[in-house]
């Protein structure tokens, strides 16, 4: 399916959550549960003729206190309903100056026109 970074950043805050573009928002230890996103990869897509479109790589952080947030089910069925399937990696990272929390992630390719 294709998807638009609107319809991305649309996705992202229906769940209700503070959601940023940004990976430096997952420094901020005062906010959980958070998303943060971000792109990193840009691939242009050729279509017919000369024009093309582009295909830009987001990775989706979610940051949490606990793990499996219900904020986290919630965000994997809004994409599953929207039928995006990403496989979602975890992990758990100490804290430094206070507690832990967990890290679940993912990337989503969206179409810009760039």
């Amino acid at each position: 399916m294709d998807m638009t970074k609107t319809e991305l950043v649309a996705v992202l805050n229906s769940v209700g959550i503070n959601a940023r573009e940004g990976e430096q928002h997952l420094d901020d230890l005062k906010v959980f549960p958070k998303i943060a996103y971000w792109d990193y990869y840009w691939s242009d897509d050729m279509a017919s003729g000369d024009g093309y479109q582009t295909v830009v790589t987001y990775q989706v952080s979610f940051a949490s206190k606990t793990a499996r947030h219900p904020k986290l089910l919630a965000l994997k069925s809004a994409l599953n309903s929207r039928g995006l399937h990403p496989a979602i990696q975890h992990e758990y990272v100490k804290g430094v100056h206070g507690p832990g929390w967990y890290h679940s992630y993912f990337s989503v390719d969206v179409t810009e026109e760039l």
